[in-house]
């Protein structure tokens, strides 16, 4: 019971004992009570003697809630936390709290600089204030600044308490404060806190109340919630509940570049927020025109004193030297993901130095660790990084690393997409030799794997050099393999121009082996265009100088691009006789993508010579090829013939999945003529088992694919198989009413 209570119910009893006290007294001196409780008169007494008892008992009790003499009255119960701020896209991290006080009385919220760890901590201990009713306490811990003893923290929360203040060592005064909450129900939040021992001693004995701790680093002491970035749906409602729903609704193009901006970070979205909310006059769009220039967007993410550089510049001043370096040089990195080997390029370290600190650097928040031996920063962390390096040879190091030290197998799985924006940023800075010495590294690695996506980058990047340093053999090999890339990708009309521009300059040089190989990529591009005439004289002149330069490998290829022509335009006896001489010089005669090619087109002859048992059997057999060597772009198109074998066989079911297996294969390539070309196979065949509607939908997304690749002559076919489709539907649709009519 508590000691107000106690009180008031003290005084009304000594009221009553007075009373009867008086009545008693009145009787035993020769008094009577009026008539109808003149019966009762002997009850006097006994009362009086109970009433005496209970008060000298709640005498007692109000004793001891004023602590018995020894301690000191507590006038109220503390309420310390600070105001609760409205926090949008937290509300599984909030479940995770409700549910683990259940378990735990102590729960770690960690996060990066500026995710809001302070906000839901003090969210969620308003939101649960109703079930520790003996008060919340609260102490900013100073993690980043000046660390805040536990010593000056416990005299805090015992004068918060109403105990008086007492100097004694840490021990004494953490079980002093132990003592004083056992039996109590409170909520406390340790916001920001550095370490393990700074908040052990702050802990209650008990598990009656709960602990709510944020920090930027991993700790023991409880269960953990981790805080990720804010998804875009999170992060525009929080633009909304801040800037105005109507503003953000009105420009959503603005709108999500601001997002993209702020890359997730909870502070980031609300100062922009805060920002937007001030200028009533500016639309999203306005703020992310300033928000687009790297060099200026921590500067523009502030409102009033909050700032995400000042965050992060707390963060950034407890790191010891080594780690403050690391954490430099790495925003000198172009890419998103690194690891160990090319810290310690940037850094001048060596690589078991480097990879300690990023260690320690995941531990307090400021780097990420997308798997073992790989880290990155997320995206303003690495603009602040940026700002600081102080080292302009940092990127040339890292670039010479990437030429003659990297180990290849590393390349693939780690380094190929950093090294492509490496290039990328060597270009801009004007590091041409950098860049050409690079381009000769890795394009070794990407020849033949159908690895068009990482190619285009690379190619593009040596094209920029090759201009820039006047190399212009260089350049048309590089104008070749982006024609190739584009070729690869389905951007025939993007192809068109870097091969033209490649045999313009091959032939200025007069290297016949280059003007070669520039027409044949040229003839190739006009195929897949079906400018059959065009593509037809530019491959036979390729044939025939490579015939004179002695290069039998590519007089094959070009025989194979030929017979694949001769294919397509209703030709396939002359297809059948110029790839069968060419299949058999190859050496060894299996296991080359290009001899798995070449035995594709044959088996493409035979079937429509007719001969579908020997065409399934010579696309098997490029199948197999095709995937020893792994090479799903030649895969793809095994599949696409296998289903029109299938079709031509009526086994519909299985020209079905064999153009379902296209599809996927040359999705994942990212190969669209190839997707399109399925989803058209897929149109027809479901149109010829009467599924019109079906077909309606698969033609439909085959004519959006060619028309966004450029690709008129295979829209052109989508477009009339369409037309087929929709006659179908109302022939049928006729026929229905006919019947209705007839009944």
């Amino acid at each position: 019971m508590r000691q107000d209570r106690v009180t008031v119910l003290q005084l009304a009893m000594s009221g009553l004992l007075t009373a009867l006290l008086a009545i008693a007294i009145n009787v035993a001196t020769g008094g009577r009570l009026p008539g109808p409780f003149a019966a009762l008169a002997w009850l006097a007494w006994p009362i009086v003697a109970v009433l005496a008892v209970a008060l000298i008992a709640l005498s007692i009790r109000q004793h001891r809630l004023a602590g018995g003499g020894q301690t000191s009255h507590r006038p109220a119960v503390p309420a310390e936390l600070p105001p609760a701020r409205p926090i949008h896209g937290r509300a599984r991290e909030l479940a995770a709290i409700r549910n683990a006080r259940a378990r735990t009385p102590v729960v770690v919220i960690t996060g990066a600089p500026g995710a809001g760890k302070t906000a839901l901590a003090v969210r969620a201990a308003h939101d649960l204030r109703r079930h520790y009713p003996d008060g919340q306490l609260y102490a900013d811990l100073r993690g980043a600044g000046t660390v805040v003893t536990p010593d000056a923290v416990l005299a805090a929360f015992l004068r918060a308490l109403g105990e008086p203040d007492t100097a004694a060592p840490l021990p004494e005064i953490t079980n002093r404060f132990r003592t004083v909450v056992a039996g109590l129900r409170l909520v406390i939040v340790l916001d920001d806190a550095l370490e393990e021992d700074q908040i052990l001693p702050l802990l209650p004995g008990g598990t009656g109340s709960l602990v709510l701790i944020t920090s930027r680093r991993p700790l023991t002491a409880g269960h953990p919630v981790r805080l990720g970035g804010l998804g875009p749906g999170d992060a525009r409602a929080l633009l909304s509940a801040t800037a105005g729903r109507a503003r953000i609704t009105a420009d959503p193009a603005g709108t999500d570049r601001i997002i993209a901006a702020c890359a997730g970070l909870p502070l980031a979205v609300q100062l922009a927020a805060a920002r937007l909310r001030d200028r009533p006059a500016w639309r999203p769009g306005d703020l992310a025109d300033h928000l687009d220039d790297d060099a200026r967007r921590l500067g523009e993410l502030k409102h009033g004193d909050a700032a995400v550089r000042a965050t992060f510049h707390s963060a950034y001043d407890g790191l010891s030297g080594t780690d403050r370096l690391v954490f430099r040089r790495a925003g000198a990195h172009p890419g998103t993901v690194f690891g160990t080997g090319a810290a310690a390029a940037l850094t001048g370290l060596d690589e078991a130095t480097a990879g300690d600190a990023l260690d320690r650097l995941t531990d307090a928040m400021l780097a990420d660790s997308p798997a073992p031996g790989r880290y990155r920063l997320h995206d303003l962390l690495r603009l602040y990084a940026r700002e600081l390096c102080d080292d302009d040879a940092a990127l040339d190091r890292l670039l010479d690393w990437l030429t003659t030290t990297a180990a290849p197998g590393a390349w693939r799985d780690l380094e190929l997409d950093n090294a492509l924006a490496a290039l990328g940023e060597a270009v801009r800075t004007g590091r041409y030799e950098a860049v050409s010495a690079l381009v000769e590294r890795v394009h070794p690695l990407l020849d033949r794997t159908g690895d068009h996506v990482h190619r285009l980058p690379l190619w593009q990047a040596g094209a920029a050099a090759a201009a820039a340093l006047g190399d212009d053999r260089r350049r048309v090999r590089a104008l070749r393999e982006i024609a190739h890339s584009h070729h690869d990708l389905g951007r025939l009309d993007a192809a068109l121009g870097p091969a033209r521009e490649a045999l313009d300059i091959a032939e200025r040089l007069d290297d016949r082996r280059e003007i070669a190989r520039a027409a044949r990529e040229l003839g190739e591009v006009l195929r897949g265009r079906h400018d059959f005439g065009p593509a037809e004289e530019h491959l036979r002149r390729a044939l025939a100088l490579f015939e004179e330069t002695g290069t039998p490998e590519e007089g094959i290829e070009i025989r194979s691009a030929l017979g694949t022509l001769y294919n397509l335009t209703g030709r396939p006896g002359l297809a059948v006789d110029l790839i069968s001489a060419s299949v058999g010089l190859f050496d060894p005669p299996f296991g080359d993508p290009r001899h798995a090619w070449a035995v594709l087109g044959l088996g493409t002859s035979h079937r429509m010579l007719g001969d579908l048992p020997r065409s399934a059997g010579l696309v098997r057999l490029s199948a197999t090829w095709a995937a020893t060597a792994a090479d799903d772009y030649v895969l793809g198109y095994c599949a696409q013939e296998l289903g029109l074998i299938a079709r031509e066989e009526r086994r519909f079911a299985e020209a079905e999945q064999e153009f379902r297996r296209m599809r996927d294969l040359h999705r994942r390539i990212r190969h669209d003529t190839g997707v399109a070309t399925a989803h058209h196979h897929l149109g027809v065949l479901a149109h010829r088992r009467g599924r019109h509607r079906h077909a309606l939908s698969e033609l439909t997304v085959a004519m959006d694919l060619f028309a966004r690749l450029g690709n008129t002559a295979r829209l052109d076919r989508s477009r009339a198989a369409r037309a087929d489709v929709l006659d179908a539907l109302g022939r049928h649709a006729e026929a229905a009413a006919d019947r209705a009519a007839a009944r």
